[in-house]
């Protein structure tokens, strides 16, 4: 996940965390107070997709190498204005088992010290301060284990380390006949990103403003959000709008890829029941996300209750499809969808 219109970053040394709006799980931490240590600086995101799926392996190497002087600081630079509050990242930490220091970066002022332009992004420092490795976005997991073994071996000599964590089926893209399929480009919902406005309605956006949709359900095209109903136009968000009953209110969108992930929040902070479509009947189990649930009448749902990222949709296999969220309840909010297509053969 990248930040348009800004260029990959680099740091030969460790920068410093001034300018940040607060610390999770650690008191502040400065650059004198690491040396000596190795130190990976992870800039994440809690709604991010890339980085929700490289968090297994962050994890597996804080508890297996923090005993050798290795430390992680988490650099929360927030997407959205939710997302960068304290509270919802407090909760996000809790919820996802993320337990080494965090240090929040809301005026991305860490963020452009190292001139960053992703979501996910790591820099690993020796015990110097000096730049070891620098990675963007997902993969290569084993190739950083190795390189943290390096560095923890150069300071421990004759250190017994254990093998790198094997790659999760999902991320065994190098394996015989896995294959990753063209995918939908990811969906911005509101009007905040100008250049990627994905709504296909012919109402409009009209920032500020409720606007009521007449979707037909027809002649979708694939990346566009198709609406129903009462939607207030948000800046980064659509919001459903309707107050009194539900009717026929939905979001539409067509998409080609296998996963679908999007990020909706309970804008009234009540939870929310969303009925998921997909092809025109209620997802089946087979190709339900994570988060789906299913009622007493075998209606697939996804109870939106926090801000965060919620897998709707993991499909056996990659194709074309036609998603549609069908809000009971006031204020869902909807800010992205995006997308995974890499299908890992026997492993699926």
């Amino acid at each position: 996940m990248g930040e348009p219109g800004s260029a990959r970053g680099s740091a030969g040394t460790i920068q410093s965390f001034d300018g940040n709006t607060g610390w999770l799980n650690s008191p502040p931490l400065s650059t004198d107070a690491l040396r000596g240590k190795i130190v990976l600086v992870d800039f994440w995101e809690y709604t991010c997709v890339n980085c929700l799926k490289e968090l297994p392996y962050v994890k597996t190497w804080y508890n297996r190498y923090k005993q050798y002087g290795f430390e992680i600081v988490g650099v929360h630079t927030p997407e959205f204005t939710f997302s960068g509050e304290t509270a919802n990242v407090a909760a996000a930490n809790q919820r996802l088992g993320v337990t080494w220091p965090v240090v929040l970066d809301g005026d991305k002022q860490i963020w452009q010290r190292y001139q960053n332009a992703f979501w996910p992004h790591e820099y690993l420092f020796d015990v110097d301060g000096r730049l070891a490795l620098d990675h963007v976005g997902e993969g290569d997991y084993p190739a950083m284990e190795r390189k943290i073994q390096d560095l923890i071996r150069a300071a421990h000599p004759g250190v017994t380390l254990p093998a790198p964590m094997e790659l999760l089926p999902g991320d065994s893209y190098a394996k015989p006949g896995a294959v990753c399929y063209p995918q939908t480009q990811e969906v911005y919902v509101g009007v905040w990103r100008a250049a990627e406005m994905a709504l296909g309605s012919r109402e409009g956006y009209h920032q500020g403003q409720v606007v009521t949709y007449h979707d037909s359900g027809r002649n979708h095209l694939d990346g566009l959000v198709y609406l129903r109903g009462p939607w207030f136009n948000a800046e980064q968000a659509m919001v459903h709008a309707r107050t009194d009953e539900p009717a026929d209110d939905h979001l539409d969108l067509r998409y080609h890829a296998i996963q679908v992930v999007s990020v909706l929040k309970p804008e009234s902070g009540k939870p929310i029941t969303v009925y998921v479509d997909q092809d025109g009947k209620s997802i089946e189990r087979q190709n339900a996300g994570a988060d789906i649930r299913y009622d007493s009448m075998g209606r697939a749902y996804v109870l939106v209750d926090t801000p965060r990222a919620y897998e709707i949709v993991m499909n056996r296999h990659y194709g074309h499809h036609d998603l549609r969220l069908r809000p009971v309840e006031y204020g869902l909010g909807v800010y992205t969808f995006a997308f995974e297509s890499c299908e890992v053969g026997a492993d699926r």
